[in-house]
């Protein structure tokens, strides 16, 4: 009798849907881990949804229908810490500059970008690879922030940033990790940034108070923190 019911529990457990918001940066290694997480549970379906990590922020608090949310930027995790019953550092994001194959425009640093002559794309402020790219040029002082910020194109997301690399832009401020993408490593190359101002960020992974599927947005938490989520976080530049 125990074992039957064991058997109905699991069956109506893991006949049941695991919601998870991502940053677009972390697209692909969250597909991957998504994938090989339905496997370990036959019968579960991970739903996954990416956009601007504070574009998902607001629609999970406004929802209430997320089980795991993972944000670009460990400050949107931060912003309120009472939504989440547990949280884990799953990887970290560096901001560099890309340029198009070759370096044609000779980029070498930031101070490169000022050049009336290159043009520049940043991320909206709503995207977490826009709140890192004003955190940084807020560091080379407000002249040069000013400055950047006034000349830059403005991206919705770090898709886009790489996107307008390829076809026109001249550079881009944008993740690392997304130069991973699509082979998109035969497209551009990257010009890392001095760490005294792009320190790298930390990537939060947590579990909402909200979550539907409690017991399984643990368990995919404890997967995405395993040697098994690492080694994926790395293959995809995180």
């Amino acid at each position: 009798m125990k074992k039957l019911l064991f058997l109905i529990f699991a069956k109506i457990l893991l006949a049941q849907t695991l919601v998870i918001y991502s940053g677009i940066t972390m697209k692909y290694p969250v597909k991957e881990m998504a994938a090989k997480f339905e496997k370990m549970y036959p019968g579960l379906k991970v739903k996954t949804l990416f956009g601007k990590s504070g574009a998902l922020y607001r629609k999970m608090v406004a929802m209430k229908k997320c089980d795991i949310y993972f944000p670009g930027s460990a400050k949107f995790i931060n912003k309120n810490p009472k939504i989440f019953l547990d949280t884990a550092k799953i990887g970290e994001n560096t901001l560099v500059i890309i340029v198009k194959k070759g370096n044609p425009k000779k980029i070498k640093n930031l101070d490169s970008l000022t050049n009336p002559q290159i043009s520049v794309v940043i991320g909206s402020k709503n995207s977490s690879v826009g709140v890192k790219t004003r955190d940084v040029l807020k560091k080379k002082g407000a002249k040069f922030y000013n400055l950047l910020t006034k000349k830059a194109i403005i991206a919705y997301t770090s898709n886009e940033i790489i996107a307008n690399v390829i076809s026109n832009a001249d550079s881009g401020l944008n993740w690392k990790g997304v130069v991973y993408w699509k082979n998109y490593k035969q497209y551009v190359d990257i010009i890392p940034i001095d760490k005294k101002y792009s320190p790298s960020s930390d990537l939060v992974m947590g579990v909402t108070q909200f979550a539907p599927n409690m017991i399984m947005a643990k368990r995919f938490l404890k997967f995405a923190k395993s040697y098994e989520g690492q080694k994926i976080m790395r293959k995809w530049g995180f």
